[in-house]
């Protein structure tokens, strides 16, 4: 009788973790999908996005770019946090008469000094640096740079909405290079499904203020999903859409696949 007791116990242990295992995964991956929203949330990740831009140029040539982006959090004191971020890009770029050009454009890292204990806006502020890291000159300014950043955003229930801003300025570099003075916006907006699907829309635009036709802005539709690879959780990413504001002979659309290796603390 009392082993049958403890055998019943056992049993309805087992059916009440079978029951509650995929609820908090399900949570996880909620929580999950909603930091890697948040450019300033605490969550080291290393995220991996591939872009095609389609019909460059009067051949309708392809670029291909995957950009590495490392972030790392750092809680430099109890109520602040440091949030480093690093773009690397790995281009592929349609050169003169049916050539490409190959290789690492300029890296642009970003620090971001943000509260430890956020409210209902989360926000955080810093420098941002331009680094001629490009082994091709035609891929990069052979400038250095540095300006401002900022982002705001906020989460309400399963939304995400906010913005990305920076500035930059060339400091130093090649003298017979034109200078460095671009600003980049990314105003985003994210709905969570659930179980770690979520979708979007943002536009990244970039103005070089020393060109003529200074803007560029790809409009992105995206669709994410948090998902185990093993036992490393990732976030897969699918995006495209228009190309909004080009100069003459820019791309007209873009396609993204992207892929962000997660590591919770």
């Amino acid at each position: 009788m009392r082993a049958s007791s403890i055998e019943r116990i056992a049993s309805a242990l087992c059916l009440m973790l079978l029951a509650l295992s995929p609820r908090a995964a399900a949570q996880s991956a909620d929580e999950l999908a909603k930091q890697t929203q948040n450019p300033v949330a605490g969550l080291i990740s290393v995220p991996l996005q591939g872009n095609w831009d389609f019909g460059i140029g009067d051949r309708d040539a392809t670029a291909t770019l995957l950009n590495i982006q490392p972030v790392m959090p750092f809680g430099i004191s109890s109520s602040t946090n440091l949030i480093l971020r690093v773009i690397m890009p790995l281009t592929s770029q349609p050169g003169p008469d049916g050539t490409r050009i190959n290789g690492l454009s300029d890296i642009v890292a970003t620090a971001f000094f943000s509260p430890a204990k956020s409210g209902p806006i989360i926000w955080g502020a810093g420098p941002v640096v331009h680094l001629p890291a490009a082994t091709n000159n035609a891929l990069g300014s052979e400038k250095f740079g540095l300006g401002p950043s900022v982002v705001a955003l906020t989460q309400p229930g399963d939304w995400t909405v906010g913005a990305l801003f920076n500035q930059i300025w060339s400091t130093s570099g090649a003298s017979d290079r034109g200078d460095l003075n671009t600003t980049f916006l990314q105003p985003f907006v994210n709905y969570n499904f659930g179980g770690g699907l979520s979708a979007g829309v943002s536009i990244e635009a970039t103005a070089d203020w020393e060109a003529e036709e200074s803007w560029t802005a790809p409009l992105l539709f995206s669709v994410t999903k948090v998902a185990l690879l093993g036992k490393r959780p990732v976030n897969f990413a699918v995006a495209a859409g228009p190309t909004i504001a080009s100069p003459e002979g820019g791309a007209s659309w873009r396609f993204r696949l992207g892929a962000t290796f997660l590591f919770p603390r």
